[in-house]
C-alpha cells in the first residue's frame, strides 16, 4: 500500500453506518487501518458492522443517533472523543430517498422529512465534527451528495435540493476552515447496487440507467466506499472543495 493511504491511528466517524453505503465505507477504512464509530438511528445491524471491523483488529463503538438532533450529533462526536481521544474523518452519509412524486404533489411533511436528514442532518455533522477538528488543528470531512446533487431529476425534488445543497455546504466550509487544515469534499454517487433496490427490479428503469450509463453497469458499494477512503486520506491532502462524481460516466454525457 501507498504509505499516503494508510490510516492507522486515526479515528473515522461514519453516519448511516448500517445501510449499504455506509457499511461498505466503514469497512474499507477499517481496512485503511482506521478506528471507526459508527453511527445511525436504527441499531439493527451495526452490531455486525462493528464485530466485522474488530475481526479486521481494528476498534469500532456504535451509537445510536438520529443526524437531523443536534444534541445526538453533538454526542456522536463526544463519543468518538471520549473513546479515542480525537475525530480525524467525519464521513456524513446518512440519508433517506424521496417518495417519488411530481413537484407539485410533494408535501411540506415530505420536504421537511427529506430535508431534515439529507441536508440539516449533514449540516450538523459537519459542524460538530469540523468544531472538534479545529480544536485538534487538522481534520477530512467527505459528505454523500448524488450525481443529482449537480442535475435533476425527474420525481425527485425534495432529494434534488438536498443533494445540491450538500455541494454547497462541502464548497463553504472547504473555504472556510482551510485555514484550520481542514478538507471538506463530496462524493457524488451515480445508480449504485444497494440492499433491496427497487429500480433495478423495474425493466424499464434498469434498462434507461443502463443505456445512460457509459459503463453499462451499476456501480457497487465498494467503487463508493473506495472514493471517500481516498479522499479521507493523506493521499487527498491537496483536495478540498471537490465533488467526485463515482456514476460510471453518468455526468459526462
Amino acid at each position: 500500500m501507498f504509505p499516503e493511504f494508510n490510516l492507522e491511528g486515526k479515528t473515522a466517524i461514519v453516519t448511516g453506518a448500517r445501510g449499504t453505503l455506509g457499511r461498505a465505507t466503514a469497512l474499507a477504512l477499517g481496512e485503511a487501518g482506521a478506528n471507526v464509530v459508527l453511527g445511525d438511528r436504527e441499531p439493527k445491524g451495526l452490531d455486525a458492522v462493528k464485530d466485522t471491523l474488530r475481526g479486521m483488529g481494528r476498534e469500532a463503538v456504535t451509537v445510536v443517533c438520529d443526524i437531523s438532533s443536534k444534541s445526538e450529533v453533538d454526542a456522536l462526536i463526544q463519543k468518538a472523543v471520549d473513546t479515542f481521544g480525537q475525530v480525524d474523518i467525519m464521513v456524513a452519509n446518512a440519508g433517506v430517498f424521496q417518495t417519488w412524486l411530481p413537484p407539485e404533489e410533494n408535501t411540506l411533511e415530505e420536504w421537511d422529512r427529506v430535508l431534515g436528514i439529507n441536508l440539516t442532518g449533514v449540516m450538523l455533522s459537519c459542524m460538530a465534527a469540523g468544531r472538534q477538528m479545529i480544536h485538534q488543528g487538522s481534520g477530512s470531512i467527505v459528505a454523500m451528495s448524488s450525481i443529482v446533487g449537480q442535475v435533476g431529476l425527474a420525481g425527485n425534488f425534495s432529494y434534488n435540493v438536498a443533494k445540491h445543497g450538500v455541494l454547497g455546504i462541502v464548497r463553504s466550509l472547504a473555504v472556510e476552515w482551510a485555514e484550520h487544515d481542514i478538507r471538506v469534499n463530496a462524493v457524488c454517487p451515480g445508480f449504485i447496487v444497494r440492499d433491496n433496490e427497487p429500480l433495478r427490479e423495474d425493466p424499464r428503469v434498469n434498462d434507461m440507467i443502463l443505456t445512460r450509463t457509459p459503463l453499462k453497469r451499476w456501480g457497487e458499494p465498494r467503487d463508493i466506499a473506495l472514493a471517500v477512503a481516498y479522499l479521507a486520506s493523506p493521499a487527498a491532502k491537496y483536495v478540498t472543495g471537490t465533488a467526485l462524481a463515482v456514476d460510471g460516466g453518468w455526468l459526462a454525457l
